[in-house]
């Protein structure tokens, strides 16, 4: 056995058919296959659950969880300490669980309040002497610690919300969306069963007459008075006669007359009408803050705690770095100042500088969550473990997929096996090791299709990844703009999006697009609470003259689909997920077998006592109870899994027992279910095969279905509801979990929805579903405080051309580069590890750079090969006589000498960074070319670049290059390197640093500029 590989063999857990496979440690593994082929049984069912079992069952006496231990396989040996960063959807629903308690930046924040803050005066929150005393008010503040920093502690939270931040109560905004309405016109477009009830109107109308109040008059011009009367009433009592009873009222005011109707109404459609109304509210005491006013008020370096805490990580990194190098932190925070600086800084790299630490996790999409989780293990340095990660670039927008695999190399570079379960193709190029399991899913998946490079993988006859990559990319017939009517919602506003107004087309499919943070899901949230309420009100008969939407006559409905997990209890499987359990028992029941032994429906129900097996209770599996250790779960051996006693399966129809029809697939069932004349049946069974889940058994689990199968499921289920046209599907990501191959049974979903005459908006990352959608709502330009506005509405073939729009970038490289070759593996150079790293894609534009790198001055900039005690160390060299060798192939070629030790360690990694040094840094040239530069390269600043290598902090700009040819010339080498990115975007005042020489010196024939001072050359 190798020891510098995980060795899996005879694995048959699910659907594996006694896979064996090999995991290189060390290196960026990612598992690539169809949806349900048995990439996460592999992955995370075996190996981590495995190795989990194994290392807790090592660390003492005490630890009796061994891991969840629903796994099979011969041997599995060389396995690490296992790390799973999860897309979990579930148990972080507590209001109090945030970014900051999530990552552990509150508690360091609370350290450095604790530490580095002076008390303010309890009684006029002023500022306090040194020895804590007020002189206005003569008295002494209590000394700081930790605990007055934190919403869950006595000393620190606030007490009117409880330290939650929130109340939940009556929102104005949406009572009167619009203040330009009239108070007439409030109260005709009030919600029914509300507080437009007749007798609280005709109250209202007379004490408005009492006051002097026309009802005309707009909301937005009431005086405080008026305002206070409509709000909160009077005490006014006024004699009301509503058709014939008559009785004395006093108008409440409307919150007050919807806060007592909602405290006290039984009746439950009521109490949805005011459900309507309700918001979370920021608390009043403390403005969300969550802590107490004393708290709030001290600083530190003139910020107080709410401002780390409400602001955007990147925000906070940037103040905190300002304050650490001006000096103006207290000298016992500075430590802990750096660490939080740290941490922050690597949630940033993985796309997420735009959350801020107050924001619930709940909130978090799974694809966050993760990333999050990711950036943890960043800060922690640790080595030789294996990390597994499932689908982490889910919700995640192409211009950030760099970001995060630059992590990934860092955990990598750090010593560590980091295995991916991956369906995006920039992370499947970027793998060191590729896995597929397949060829398709559940019974015909389960086996190993491809082990090896990316380059290999292209020439894998059998592979689907493969056939994908190869393919060109999806089409449709897209809808006529021309002919169909529009949707229009305006002026919508919600977390970052304020007040901003998008366009749909009717009948079309449009992408709702934007880097990570743009706003996307809360335009979408607006769009559908907007369209939802105008179709309310036109069911109830209440006439709609709002101006927030237009098009909404349209539509009779509103459907919003959302990434949800499908039924975890045992007793869910496909067909009673589907809603055809109950034909299939009728169909048994209504049988001549049946009638003559006297069963009914009840019988052939596994949840039913009385037909299923006592012994298992018709699960078909027997708990065997462990004392000290988790229970485990065998066949039965009463039924031997059959979960009906042995009357029941005596009953055969069309020659099967029930037992043999829930083990069919759902191909195999629809000729059953067709011989049986049950319509709805083969209908729901047909939506299921069309959306490429034939395969699966109808009798199986909802609990053992992979993310793409259960998602899929759900999209079919809406589809199955009896609904024929005029509705508004919102799907968010569909894509999500998806292989490239199953994305055609998804647009599949969409054409057949369409065809209806229905409407869909899809919240969606993949470049190839946006640039074959109908019509595109881009949201940006950036993320959190930056994005937010609708930068772009219009089609995918205008967005490719909007300048300011990240997607478009990406939409338009990909209609650029359509009917472009895809490299294969003959044609790769894989020698030195080189080829591995050099991203895929168009030929970086080289013409400006001519000119230039001659005169610069450039560090080459690289690591040396991971070693297991001093990990990844960086190195970096001055290089002289740089220029571009050919435009065309975007070649460079520089000379270093022969025996250079930083260019050797850099050479065997086989990529690097041409850093073009700024005018400032002429002691980053200085440092480099003297000494040893590889450990001077170790005090420098400098951060990965986009194919993880360093790059100078100040830099003028960068060029990222994969190494192709050295030819040696004397005691020098020529080096030719192929140019994979260039990020050549200086600041407006920011030049290059120039090598000194005669100012009428020219480029030869060649390209190359002399001089005098050969000792440049390292």
């Amino acid at each position: 056995m190798s020891v510098d590989s995980i060795v899996l063999e005879g694995v048959s857990t699910h659907n594996l058919k006694s896979v064996d496979v090999s995991f290189p440690k060390g290196k960026l593994v990612v598992a690539v296959g169809v949806s349900g082929s048995g990439k996460s049984s592999l992955v995370i069912d075996t190996l981590f659950e495995h190795s989990k079992s194994l290392y807790l069952g090592a660390l003492s006496s005490k630890s009796l969880d061994m891991g969840d231990g629903d796994y099979q396989f011969d041997r599995i040996a060389g396995t690490q300490p296992p790390v799973a960063l999860r897309q979990r959807d579930g148990g972080l629903s507590n209001p109090r669980s945030t970014v900051g308690t999530l990552t552990g930046l509150d508690g360091l924040y609370r350290l450095l309040f604790g530490a580095g803050s002076r008390p303010v005066c309890p009684a006029c929150l002023g500022a306090t002497k040194p020895d804590l005393f007020c002189d206005d008010c003569g008295c002494f503040a209590e000394p700081h610690t930790a605990r007055h920093f934190s919403p869950n502690r006595k000393e620190g939270k606030c007490l009117h919300c409880d330290g939650v931040g929130e109340i939940v109560d009556f929102s104005l905004e949406k009572i009167i969306p619009d203040h330009s309405k009239t108070l007439r016109e409030i109260w005709d477009n009030a919600d029914p069963g509300t507080f437009a009830i007749p007798n609280v109107r005709k109250v209202f109308e007379a004490m408005a007459a009492d006051i002097g109040l026309d009802l005309d008059t707009p909301y937005e011009s009431l005086n405080s008075e008026q305002l206070e009367r409509v709000l909160h009433g009077s005490d006014t009592v006024y004699t009301i006669k509503v058709r014939k009873v008559t009785n004395d009222f006093r108008f409440e005011g409307i919150l007050g007359f919807l806060q007592r109707s909602y405290k006290n109404t039984t009746s439950a459609s009521r109490r949805n009408a005011f459900t309507n109304y309700l918001g979370k509210e920021p608390c009043s005491a403390c403005a969300g803050g969550r802590l107490r006013p004393e708290s709030l008020k001290a600083t530190v370096a003139g910020h107080a705690f709410h401002d780390f805490q409400s602001d955007e990580l990147s925000n906070s990194v940037v103040r905190l770095r300002a304050s650490l190098s001006s000096g103006g932190l207290p000298p016992q925070v500075r430590e802990l100042a750096a660490a939080i600086v740290k941490q922050s800084a690597n949630i940033v790299e993985v796309g997420l500088g735009h959350l801020h630490l107050q924001r619930p996790v709940a909130t978090l999409s799974g694809g966050e969550l993760q990333r999050l989780l990711l950036a943890q293990h960043l800060a922690s340095d640790l080595t030789g473990v294996m990390y597994v990660l499932d689908e982490p670039t889910a919700g995640l927008h192409e211009s950030d997929t760099g970001k995060l695999l630059t992590s990934l190399r860092r955990l990598r570079d750090l010593g560590n096996t980091v295995i991916v379960i991956e369906h995006d193709e920039t992370v499947i190029r970027a793998a060191d090791w590729i896995v597929e399991l397949g060829p398709g899913a559940g019974a015909r998946g389960g086996e190993v299709v491809f082990e090896g490079r990316f380059a290999d993988l292209l020439d894998a006859v059998q592979s689907p990844t493969a056939a994908a990559l190869l393919s060109s990319a999806p089409t449709r017939t897209k809808a006529d703009l021309g002919d169909g009517g529009w949707l229009e919602v305006r002026d919508v506003s919600r977390n970052n999006v304020v007040r901003q107004t998008a366009r749909f087309p009717l009948g079309g499919l449009t992408c709702v697009s934007g880097v990570s943070g743009a706003g996307k899901s809360s335009l979408v949230a607006g769009v559908h609470d907007a369209v939802s309420r105008a179709i309310a009100r036109r069911v109830a008969g209440v006439a709609d003259d709002s101006a927030d939407v237009a098009g909404a006559d349209a539509l009779d409905e509103v459907i919003h689909v959302e990434q949800r997990a499908i039924g975890r209890s045992s007793r869910s499987t496909l067909v009673t997920c589907i809603g055809i359990s109950d034909h299939l028992r009728d169909a048994f029941a209504a049988s001549a077998d049946a009638a003559e032994r006297g069963l009914g429906r009840a019988q052939f129900s596994p949840n039913v006592p009385g037909g299923r097996c006592e012994a298992c209770k018709g699960l078909g599996l027997s708990e065997i109870e462990m004392t000290l250790f988790k229970s485990e779960f065998v066949v039965c051996p009463e039924c031997e899994g059959r979960k009906f006693q042995d009357h029941v399966l005596d009953v055969r129809l069309g020659g099967s027992n029930i037992h043999d029809v829930l083990s069919m697939t759902v191909e195999d069932a629809l000729d059953w279910f067709e011989a049986q004349s049950r319509p709805k049946a083969v209908q729901a069974l047909t939506v299921l095969n069309e959306f490429g889940l034939g395969y699966l058994q109808l009798g199986c689990a909802t609990t053992t279905l992979s993310g793409g199968e259960a998602q899929r499921l759900n999209l079919a289920g809406e589809l199955l509801k009896q609904r024929r046209s005029r509705t508004l599907f919102i799907f968010d990501e569909p894509t999500r979990g998806l292989h490239a191959a199953d994305i055609r049974h998804l647009l599949t979903l969409f054409e057949r929805l369409l065809s209806t005459g229905n409407t869909i908006i899809v919240i969606e990352h993949d470049t190839k579903v946006i640039s074959i959608s109908d019509w595109v709502v881009d949201l940006g330009p950036g993320a959190g405080g930056d994005g937010g506005r609708v930068i772009h509405c219009g089609t995918p073939e205008t967005l490719a051309d909007n300048p300011d729009s990240s997607t478009g970038q990406y939409v338009r490289r990909l209609r650029d580069d359509v009917g472009a070759p895809v490299p294969r593996a003959a044609d790769a150079d894989l020698t030195a590890g080189r080829a591995e790293h050099a991203p895929q894609g168009a030929a970086p534009d080289l013409r400006g750079l001519a000119e230039l790198l001659p005169l610069a001055i450039t560090v080459v900039a690289g690591t040396k090969r991971h070693s297991e005690q001093n990990g990844s160390t960086p190195y970096g060299l001055v290089i002289g006589s740089l220029t571009v060798v050919s435009e065309e192939l975007a070649l460079i070629g520089f000379l270093v000498r022969a025996r250079s030790t930083s260019w050797s360690a850099i050479a065997g990694e086989g990529r690097f960074c041409v850093n073009v040094l700024d005018e400032h840094q002429t002691d980053v040239a200085a440092a480099l070319s003297q000494g040893r530069p590889d450990s001077r390269f170790e005090d420098l600043s400098w951060t990965p670049s986009s194919n993880g290598c360093p790059r100078l902090s100040g830099a003028f700009g960068t060029i990222d290059c994969s190494l192709e040819s050295a030819y040696q010339l004397g005691d020098h080498e020529f080096v030719l390197a192929k140019a994979v990115s260039v990020d050549m975007n200086p600041k407006e005042d920011q030049r290059p640093l120039l090598r000194p020489g005669p100012a009428d010196s020219a480029l030869d024939a060649y390209g190359w500029r002399r001089y005098d001072d050969e000792a440049g050359v390292r």
